[in-house]
């Protein structure tokens, strides 16, 4: 088996997609019956075992003509199947594809832009979907409802245990010195705003701009002050949240590697999750891997990922939240939070998905003989050559 994987997503960004390919991707290549050839538009990780290509850079104005290049080399190296690591496709080859998420669809984005109509492109021209949680194929299957339901499977994400496991006092105090974080922090990780605000993020720092948050948290003499430690996201943080904190109540914003994240987690008071969607929410299972308390809600996949893990809330309430971060200050339920969030990440690992990914990829392979396939690709091939044309035109 010869699998080209287009390695798009590593050109964009290097949010969590990435790391589901960073962590798929030697695993795919360990197979001993596959062949692993990555088509590298930028920033591809480089992993033993696989062959990279330099490849185009991908832009939202070409994606028919891009799509045309990847049959090209597609051909060139006797590709069986295609994987994209984003919503790329060819025209003439099987195609498997991950299903991250719906969330642009369930939060009203612009469907008109070109990123978006190239996911649906995707989703109607893959052979087999893998959703990455229950709740996102729910939500596939919903949206795209002339989708074959067999058609649609679910793995989790997995968790690199290695790197995501409880941290000793030392690890976390350097980790502290080192970017001089507080002694009383919790975290908020990722995107803090994103489209339409289904990130929630707001919802932390409104909870703490109210008269007296801080002193009443605390069952316990607590801490005088409290930092919000934001990881990753956007390069700064947004002025409409930081406006109005009480001065005992900071903010520092940081990126991090996967070890001193597992730091940071380590010593947090807690992780505040307060999204309103995600496909799976991987950083709940991180943050629980390294015995952090976590409070998130029940949308999308969270309750399913997180179980009884966590502390659920609306993520529509600020009162809710300030009641959560007091339950969670209780020194039983922290370690009642803690024993359950060791034992629920244990469900996580890499291998599930990618023997599933493994298992479609060659489903694929099997069907592209049928004739209704071959009639299938040729006809898609004719409409995305003429929509090359008009890309060109315009």
């Amino acid at each position: 088996m010869k699998l080209l994987v287009d390695g798009v997503f590593f050109q964009m960004s290097n949010s969590g997609i990435a790391r589901v390919w960073r962590s798929l991707l030697p695993r795919l290549a360990a197979f001993p019956d596959i062949e692993v050839t990555v088509l590298d538009r930028g920033r591809s990780p480089r992993f033993a075992g696989i062959e990279y290509i330099d490849f185009p850079a991908y832009t939202f104005t070409s994606t028919a003509a891009d799509s045309l290049l990847i049959d090209i080399f597609a051909k060139d190296y006797c590709a069986d199947v295609f994987l994209s690591t984003y919503y790329t496709t060819p025209t003439r080859i099987p195609s498997v594809m991950i299903v991250y998420d719906m969330i642009p669809e369930i939060f009203g984005f612009d469907m008109n832009m070109r990123g978006w109509q190239d996911k649906n492109l995707a989703i109607s021209f893959a052979q087999y979907c893998l959703c990455i949680s229950e709740n996102t194929r729910k939500d596939l299957l919903q949206i795209h409802s002339s989708l074959d339901p067999e058609r649609a499977t679910t793995a989790y994400c997995g968790l690199d245990s290695e790197a995501f496991r409880p941290r000793d006092e030392p690890e976390v105090s350097a980790f502290r010195k080192e970017y001089g974080v507080s002694e009383n922090y919790c975290i908020l990780v990722g995107s803090r705003e994103q489209h339409t605000g289904y990130k929630n993020a707001g919802l932390l720092f409104d909870a703490l701009k109210k008269p007296g948050s801080l002193s009443n948290l605390f069952d316990w003499p607590g801490p005088s002050e409290l930092q919000i430690l934001c990881v990753g996201g956007e390069p700064e943080v947004q002025t409409s949240f930081t406006e109005g904190l009480p001065d005992n109540i900071t903010v520092k914003r940081v990126d991090l590697t996967d070890d001193e994240l597992a730091s940071a987690y380590s010593g947090a008071f807690a992780l505040v999750y307060p999204s309103l969607y995600e496909g799976f929410g991987l950083p709940v299972v991180e943050a629980m891997s390294c015995g952090c308390p976590v409070i998130t809600t029940s949308h999308g996949s969270l309750k399913e990922v997180a179980c009884d893990a966590a502390v659920l809330i609306s993520g529509k309430d600020t009162d809710e939240l300030l009641n959560a971060l007091k339950l969670v200050s209780d020194p039983g339920k922290r370690d009642e939070l803690r024993r359950r969030g060791l034992e629920r990440a244990k469900s996580f690992t890499w291998e599930p998905m990618a023997e599933e990914l493994r298992r479609l990829v060659f489903k694929a392979a099997d069907e592209s003989a049928s004739p209704e396939i071959i009639r299938f690709k040729e006809e898609w091939n004719r409409l995305r050559r003429i929509q090359a044309g008009i890309d060109v035109s315009l």
